[in-house]
């Protein structure tokens, strides 16, 4: 049995935006991808801030890093780069309950974790804006343990749950498949939907290449931040591991290539073609990243 931990430092993942901290590990081989991938992550991004809703980005665990990084490049130096969060968190196979029996420490630095990102009950409501959590998706395991983490929060604080869920949207990068009436859509099989209803969710369809790459195949920068590594020390160091120097390198590349004017003109124009257009806060957005 572990003893309680108090949260120390954050899960790491190297910073993109200082070049010269990362030095030589940016020499050497990139993470492989399919040809379109480039294509496919930055059809993506537009997709996402559309469906945001004018709200916090949060990306959940590591099969979204690819999006993360490439949107920090195209927002960088515009208002919109404050809101992208990557939260680490990888909660699969195991409940809350059994966390508290096995790994006491466990919960309370997950909850640490989330207070210093102000991703805990009263910080949500505090926030000036809802926040869009952003996640790959197959059956939205991973939202409901995250939603049923944070509504059981909500209730040993006292919290008003009808106001920490008014914060709070879903947007799940679903792999894209014929439509039709039968189509089947994992919220409306989620026995956790009535927490937050399905009003709040949105889904980004992608092209199966992609969903199968960042969800199956591809390299991660990060490690994975299951219960065992709550709150643990060395969770907060780096790893040096060739895949996932591999993967650093990738994202890298992504994350510059989102700084390029070329590139965010062509991605301004993408944005112009979304519904979210009729949206004046988007309109502004599109405008601000036409324009850095």
């Amino acid at each position: 049995m572990s003893e309680i931990k108090e949260f120390l430092d954050p899960p790491f993942r190297w910073d993109l935006t200082h070049r010269r901290r990362l030095g030589s590990l940016l020499e050497g081989e990139r993470a492989s991808r399919y040809a379109g991938f480039e294509q496919d992550i930055l059809t993506c991004c537009s997709r996402v801030l559309a469906f945001a809703g004018n709200s916090e980005l949060v990306f959940i665990g590591r099969s979204p890093e690819s999006v993360f990084d490439q949107l920090s490049g195209l927002l960088y130096d515009s208002s919109w780069f404050e809101r992208l969060i990557l939260l680490h968190f990888s909660m699969r196979f195991c409940s809350e309950a059994s966390i508290r029996q096995e790994l006491p420490g466990a919960i309370p630095a997950l909850r640490a974790y989330f207070e210093s990102l102000s991703l805990d009950p009263h910080g949500l409501i505090q926030r000036p804006r809802p926040v869009a959590l952003i996640d790959l998706v197959d059956s939205g395991d991973t939202f409901g343990r995250l939603i049923r983490f944070l509504a059981n929060w909500s209730d040993e604080e006292n919290c008003h749950w009808e106001a920490v869920r008014a914060k709070i949207r879903l947007i799940g990068l679903t792999m894209r498949t014929q439509t039709s009436p039968k189509t089947w859509r994992w919220q409306q099989h989620a026995k956790w939907i009535h927490l937050l209803g399905t009003s709040a969710v949105k889904n980004v369809s992608l092209p199966p290449e992609l969903w199968l790459y960042i969800g199956n195949t591809q390299p991660k920068v990060s490690r994975s931040y299951t219960p065992e590594d709550w709150g643990e020390l060395q969770a907060s160091k780096p790893s040096y591991l060739s895949e996932q120097l591999k993967a650093l390198r990738l994202a890298h590349f992504l994350f510059e290539r989102g700084r390029k004017a070329e590139l965010r003109q062509s991605f301004a124009r993408m944005l112009v073609r979304e519904p979210a257009m009729n949206e004046a806060w988007f309109r502004k957005l599109a405008l601000e990243i036409r324009q850095t």
